[in-house]
């Protein structure tokens, strides 16, 4: 009986969310540019102001990632600048459903980079594009897929039913296929061998298929995946992103590379290495724009828990 009543109840609160994002998502696309990016700023504010939890999440982020780098006072002002951009990112992503096509995209988005990639693909050999939450990246995989003629992107899926199916359909219709992270490598490896272009966002801490590297200088658990299909297909490694132009919906797509792979012959150990460099650029990339990072994510868990290990292990001594 409790678990049909909480069954209930979670499909209520999923038909729920998945009304709410429609019905904004339709208000949104009404307002002029200039006025949705004023809301967006104004959402951004008011997350800043009451999301406690993940500023805090921010601000120890950003201690612990630069040390001494920053004044207190600096390390504030760039977490709320990291909440104005997630404000303008979540209403300019809903304003963009109604009001950006495959046709003026481009116009929005200007993109460098785009030859070495063209090259690759012309080359057969098949293109990953390793990624970050930088600027607006679910845009810039739209942009990436009108401009590469297709773009295969891995994500996670929704917990969501109705707003997973809602994503994928725009999404699709954009060029993107959408890769669930639960069905294993086989689409990833077709896509490669299809040679069309594979996006993976490598920026998040993951639970399985991880390798322990350094990121900002602390031990980041970091999907192995890119590294070990780049090193077994033979495909080109591209760092891409997004900068946001101040606090507008208006971008600039960046694509570096061809990263050149280590290979030694030991896969294991060539793995670790190329998702290390990987996220070397990454973290490179990031210090650019620091204020557009998705710094509200727990990035560390696995230093976290090393640490706490550490001083287990100290106080059983």
């Amino acid at each position: 009986m409790a678990g049909n009543e909480s069954g209930l109840l979670r499909r209520m609160r999923y038909v729920g969310e998945y009304g709410a994002i429609r019905a904004i998502s339709a208000v949104a696309g009404l307002l002029p540019e200039r006025l949705a990016e004023w809301a967006g700023v104004a959402l951004g504010t008011a997350f800043w102001l009451f999301a406690f939890g993940r500023r805090r999440i921010a601000r120890q982020n950003i201690e612990k990632a630069m040390p001494g780098e920053l004044t207190g006072r600096e390390v504030r002002r760039l977490v709320r600048r990291v909440f104005l951009h997630l404000g303008l990112t979540a209403v300019e992503t809903l304003w963009t459903r109604k009001r950006v096509t495959r046709e003026n995209i481009e116009e929005r988005f200007p993109v460098e980079g785009l030859g070495p990639m063209t090259d690759a693909l012309a080359k057969g050999r098949g293109l990953i594009a390793v990624g970050t939450h930088l600027g607006n990246w679910e845009l810039f995989g739209i942009c990436m897929a009108v401009r590469l003629k297709g773009l295969g992107a891995l994500a996670r899926p929704l917990n969501n039913p109705l707003v997973r199916d809602y994503t994928t359909r725009l999404r699709e219709q954009m060029g993107i296929e959408v890769l669930s992270t639960r069905d294993g490598v086989r689409p990833m490896l077709r896509a490669l061998k299809e040679n069309r272009p594979l996006g993976v966002l490598i920026d998040q801490h993951v639970n399985r298929a991880f390798v322990p590297v350094k990121f900002f200088g602390r031990e980041a658990a970091t999907t192995a995946v890119a590294a070990a299909l780049a090193l077994r297909t033979g495909a080109a490694v591209f760092a891409g992103y997004s900068l946001r132009d101040g606090y507008t919906f208006r971008h600039h797509g960046y694509f570096e590379g061809p990263l050149e792979l280590i290979q030694t012959g030991d896969h294991e150990a060539d793995v670790a290495a190329n998702t290390q460099m990987f996220n070397d650029k990454l973290e490179e990339i990031i210090r650019r724009r620091p204020e557009q990072w998705l710094w509200t994510h727990r990035r560390w868990k696995l230093a976290d828990r090393m640490g706490r290990q550490k001083e287990s292990a100290a106080d059983v001594t």
